[in-house]
């Protein structure tokens, strides 16, 4: 059982280190604390674009970043093409 503790002015409740390491949460990890109608929601901290790197890039440094078509000039280029 948890408990509410006094830490200097403010109260504080302990959370275990099992717990904190299963929410992958670190020592300097910024939390946000939510009210909700059954109790309180800690979630740590997320800015609007945490992720997009990942998601809009998924095939980064794989082999289909390869071009689809050979570089220019061509053979076609060089001998019948007039500008």
């Amino acid at each position: 059982m948890h408990h509410i503790v006094r830490i200097g002015n403010s109260y504080g409740v302990r959370i275990p280190k099992a717990t904190i390491e299963q929410l992958g949460f670190k020592k300097d990890t910024n939390l946000v604390f939510k009210v909700t109608d059954n109790g309180l929601l800690i979630s740590p901290e997320r800015h609007a674009r945490d992720g997009w790197e990942q998601k809009f890039n998924p095939s980064k440094g794989s082999s289909k970043d390869l071009p689809l078509i050979s570089d220019f000039p061509n053979e076609f280029d060089k001998d019948e093409w007039k500008w």
